[in-house]
């Protein structure tokens, strides 16, 4: 079987010379390179899926954005087609799972066990992440063309179960490594990140989504252990390397996309009496001007969506929340409360301003903990997959007057349909996939 080395667009979102550097990209004649220049393209693959299309696809269906202008008008609305959803679907197969595949071939040969153990951890999430978006997927056949060239679809619940393994056995593999050290620069900020505290936070978030939350809470607390240990993208004013919402909505898609009437925007307007906020938090002002510039997102200099500003993968923020709820949900509520006031002294510090703690239980603080978490994780699709989960707890808004929901899942992309022999037939967006039911 030939080894296709699937060399990413880079120069649309990164210019990283070091993972490209010695690649034969010449469609008839594939070459060779070594999997510590391979696992950089799924690095990359990994960023895009989580700050790109489907960030602002999950952050339009949960109303954080707008959809303003063109297609995205008709997105909004959640008027979708399968050929919407292509460029995630092949994002997360073709430059993610298949080049982790290959690097975990190559590391086995070579001994590698820490590049082994890297792999297998951005293979899970590719893997967990499509199963969590799309229900279910081609997994155990995938990204083997010529045993497999018309994959079985896996349940959804297979998929999540083989990633959690798969999780443990890249841990077990990394150790404490840091990112910045082994295999995670340029793509990801030199930082104090461990590869082992990623992975553990990654399993809790994915033992949250099947909600089982004890172990959730277990691997939390195994997690991203401060602010500066958060797993974030790098990037700069350089041409290519700009924060990927800065290239979309300054370089080529403006107006595309906006806070017009968002949800989210509402939220945070401290002067808008007409939106049901729990919790009133003072610090919101501040927090508004760095995430909207009136009815647009900021892109300015110290600007969230800035055009060199970091963008969160997996941070100390999702870590804290999961385990908040957790503990929230098994009915530890001093210990839920307090990781939630942890978390709002961070944000304090942030952003220099007040945000109250609380000395609330129950099922008012699981919501306090819910909302917090949708306004801190802007554009992250786990906010997606908590609206679906705790069957819109916050009562999000639904943008389309026919519908009675939030849209529950991503549609299978039309290369899936016309490609596969094994694709099950067309689900509707608003049918719930397995763990949501």
């Amino acid at each position: 079987m030939k080894k296709i080395l699937i060399v990413l667009l880079s120069l649309s979102f990164f210019s990283c010379e070091s993972y490209s550097d010695g690649l034969n990209i010449d469609p008839n004649n594939f070459t060779d390179a070594p999997g510590e220049l391979i696992i950089g393209q799924a690095n990359l693959s990994w960023v895009l899926m989580t700050e790109g299309e489907a960030s602002r696809m999950c952050g339009i269906f949960t109303d954080q954005y707008t959809g303003f202008s063109n297609q995205f008008t008709s997105y909004n609305t959640y008027e979708v087609n399968s050929g919407d959803f292509d460029g995630i679907w092949s994002n997360n197969y073709t430059g993610g799972i298949s080049q982790t595949r290959i690097v975990q071939q190559k590391a086995q040969e070579s001994g590698n066990t820490r590049l082994l153990g890297v792999s297998q951890i951005v293979e899970a999430v590719m893997a967990a992440e499509l199963a969590a978006m799309f229900g279910d997927v081609p997994y155990s056949q995938s990204a083997q063309p010529v045993e497999f060239p018309h994959p079985q679809y896996d349940s959804q619940v297979d998929v999540l179960n083989a990633a959690q393994e798969l999780l443990s056995q890249g841990i077990a593999n990394v150790e404490n490594l840091r990112v910045a050290d082994f295999f995670g620069s340029p793509v990801f900020e030199a930082n104090s990140a461990t590869w082992n505290e990623v992975g553990h936070t990654l399993k809790a978030r994915y033992y949250l989504l099947a909600k089982d939350y004890e172990n959730a809470r277990a691997e939390a607390l195994q997690g991203i252990s401060s602010p500066e240990r958060s797993l974030m993208a790098a990037h700069s004013d350089v041409d290519g390397q700009r924060n990927l919402y800065y290239q979309f909505g300054i370089e080529q898609r403006g107006g595309y996309l906006t806070a017009t009437r968002s949800h989210l925007r509402k939220m945070l307007n401290l002067s808008d009496i007409t939106t049901d906020r729990i919790l009133f938090t003072p610090g919101e002002e501040a927090r508004y001007a760095v995430y909207f510039q009136g009815n647009e997102l900021n892109y300015n200099d110290g600007g969230y969506f800035a055009q060199d500003a970091a963008y969160p993968i997996v941070d100390w923020f999702e870590n804290q929340f999961i385990l908040a709820e957790c503990e929230a949900r098994l009915g530890n509520d001093e210990e839920a409360r307090d990781v939630f006031n942890e978390i709002r002294r961070e944000l304090a510090s942030i952003y220099n301003a007040s945000f109250p703690e609380v000395a609330i239980g129950g099922n008012t603080l699981i919501r306090v903990i819910l909302e917090e978490k949708y306004i801190t994780m802007i554009g992250s699709p786990q906010v997606f997959h908590d609206a679906r989960r705790t069957n819109n707890i916050l009562n999000l808004p639904i943008k389309n007057s026919i519908a009675t929901k939030l849209p529950q899942r991503f549609l299978y992309p039309e290369v899936e349909i016309n490609t596969n022999d094994s694709f099950p037939g067309v689900v509707n967006l608003f049918t719930e996939t397995a763990v949501n039911r």
